[in-house]
């Protein structure tokens, strides 16, 4: 099929309308959306969009989008020599519409008339401020989504769709220990049947209760919580390894804090963590670097296992992709990368690195960890052969951790960890 951002838009801008929320009367517009209707030749969107509009002046064709959604391209290109109006609920510049067109069209063939949103609406129905808000999507994402998010004392705007039941946010809350949170639960904005309903998470009333299908549910988050990390420096009993509370293959909290700050990685950054075992290192990575993206490449299946259920547990859905394979090999289809954390190797360290590189974009990082000499004594070498734009940094990790001996304090080492950290030229 083909799409318009591989089309060169020659018609007249495309005419977004928001249309706010439900209102018995038809929604609220201003002159230039009211004059857009007016003028348009043809007028797009849901049947209660167009019912909503119904009252307006216009003379234009009015049709329903298509199903699926995608074909929307082959009509807007079919009919770009005319005057077109998209409806859209809410503001379509919100969790919305507009976001998909201005990918698709290009912001600059867009006129967007905003509105009101569902979210904006509901706090201010419930007298609520939310300059500190944050809006959690789940439309089309899976539930665990929201423990990439939550954190105690905040509040919380989440957009649902039919997997994301409020009984079942509530059951996410109870589980990370939010348990004194409060919901609130606003229903057909707006609308004819608006009401907003109040519940604790425990509330046996929200498991038989039922909702209007277009609702926000706003979330005050309290709790003792201590299964989600509130900061950087997740503690190694929280991963799942299949062994005893904080053992297994995980990168150490203290080595891992290490890595992530050499890695230094920022929104929009592709990473790569090679040998990734049972995640520790990507999913800290992916949770605090939300809008960057981690690829974890690991070959042995139990670790690979265990590295899908911690990014379950810690809801990093979105922006980890956990691969089977074995690199070099693995990272051929991978998008090149700005931050890459070796720490395994399989034998092949050198060619590793030599990929890495080559395929590093410019002024990325490379982190590489070694725990016995051999490794060590690879990097060493491996460095010692490095062109000058290579910027080196050496860094050596020595751990000791307190434990008793008679009821007395004892410092146990652990094992010196050694990492490189290659940063390749901004012109390479």
């Amino acid at each position: 099929m083909s799409t318009l951002s591989h089309v060169q838009w020659t018609g007249q801008p495309i005419q977004v309308v928001g249309l706010g929320v439900g209102s018995d009367n038809g929604p609220q517009l201003g002159y230039s959306a009211q004059a857009a209707l007016a003028e348009a030749d043809w007028i797009i969107g849901a049947p209660h969009q167009l019912e909503k509009v119904a009252r307006f002046n216009t003379q234009a064709n009015k049709i329903t989008y298509p199903s699926p959604f995608s074909a929307l391209s082959e009509w807007l290109l079919a009919h770009q020599q005319q005057r077109i109006v998209l409806l859209a609920s809410g503001d379509p510049l919100y969790y919305g519409l507009g976001d998909w067109l201005v990918r698709t069209v290009g912001r600059e063939q867009l006129i967007f008339h905003a509105n009101i949103s569902s979210v904006q609406a509901a706090f201010h129905q419930l007298g609520l401020p939310w300059q500190d808000a944050e809006t959690i999507s789940l439309h089309g994402r899976p539930l665990v989504n929201i423990r990439a998010r939550i954190q105690p004392n905040r509040l919380y705007a989440v957009l649902t769709d039919q997997h994301s039941h409020p009984a079942a946010i509530a059951n996410e809350l109870v589980e990370c220990r939010f348990e004194q949170s409060t919901l609130w639960v606003c229903e057909d904005l707006g609308g004819p049947e608006e009401q907003i309903r109040s519940f604790q998470v425990k509330d046996p009333a929200l498991t038989t209760a039922t909702f209007n299908p277009l609702h926000v549910t706003i979330i005050q988050c309290q709790g003792s919580g201590g299964i989600l990390p509130t900061f950087p420096g997740i503690a190694d009993e929280l991963f799942e390894t299949g062994k005893e509370p904080g053992k297994g293959l995980i990168t150490k909290k203290e080595v891992r804090i290490a890595i992530l700050s050499q890695l230094a990685p920022k929104a929009g950054d592709i990473g790569w963590d090679i040998g990734a075992g049972c995640g520790s290192v990507a999913i800290e990575w992916a949770r605090w670097n939300p809008f960057g993206k981690v690829f974890a490449i690991e070959n042995h299946a139990e670790r690979l296992a265990y590295c899908g259920i911690n990014q379950a547990k810690f809801g990093v859905v979105n922006n980890l992709n956990i691969m089977a394979g074995t690199a070099p090999e693995a990272c051929d289809e991978l998008p090149d990368p700005d931050a890459v954390f070796i720490g395994g190797s399989g034998g092949q360290l050198h060619h590793i690195l030599d990929i890495t590189l080559k395929r590093l974009k410019p002024s990325g990082r490379i982190v590489a960890s070694a725990v016995t000499e051999t490794t060590k004594a690879a990097l060493i070498q491996y460095a010692e052969n490095l062109p000058d734009s290579i910027t080196v940094e050496w860094s050596q990790i020595a751990l000791s951790r307190g434990g008793s001996i008679a009821n007395q304090l004892v410092m146990r080492p652990q094992l010196p960890v050694t990492l490189l950290t290659l940063t390749k030229g901004e012109d390479d």
